[in-house]
């Protein structure tokens, strides 16, 4: 997402998150920085060097680094993987961890989140205990000053980019 390359979020929620599913619960937020299930066997090739430094940039233990913005431009709900295969040119997962994401809980659609990322001036927090655990959103007991938000691309780019995406969407 900080680089552009990543333009879409593919959810199907956390295991102790309420209801059915993920749910986009905001449409601006900011990205906070787990390892919680990430793997770099799920990564395509190009993008698995990605990792090393996502770990090598982590904050120290007990604390979060946040440094990215986001903003909610489109979601979608999908039943078909063939949506999927048609959205890989704008993420950077693999077969095997789509094909997971897909098998789990398969009565539930994914969403796919379209996303204008911004950088933002970094910012650490201590890494409170409710904040631990697998589920998609975490209510921070104090609100991110958001200062300096740089968009990742430009206007023009990510229009494109979006109409791209929608295109290969389709209608779900």
């Amino acid at each position: 997402m900080g680089r552009g390359e990543q333009l879409v979020l593919i959810r199907k929620g956390g295991l102790i998150e309420p209801g059915s599913g993920f749910e986009l619960a905001a449409p601006s937020f900011v990205f906070y920085p787990t390892f919680e299930h990430q793997a770099v066997q799920y990564l395509r090739q190009p993008f698995q060097g990605y990792f090393d430094l996502a770990k090598a940039a982590r904050a120290s233990e007990g604390q979060v680094r946040f440094g990215l913005f986001g903003q909610a431009a489109h979601a979608a709900l999908a039943h078909d993987p063939e949506v999927v295969k048609r959205l890989e040119p704008f993420h950077v997962y693999n077969d095997a961890f789509l094909t997971q994401r897909l098998k789990w809980q398969p009565d539930q659609p994914l969403m796919i989140v379209i996303v204008r990322a911004f950088r933002m001036a970094p910012k650490t927090i201590l890494a409170a205990p409710q904040y631990a655990g697998c589920k998609s959103w975490v209510e921070l007991d104090a609100p991110v000053a958001l200062e300096q938000l740089v968009p990742v691309l430009d206007d023009a780019a990510f229009a494109s980019r979006r109409r791209e995406i929608e295109s290969a969407l389709g209608p779900c």
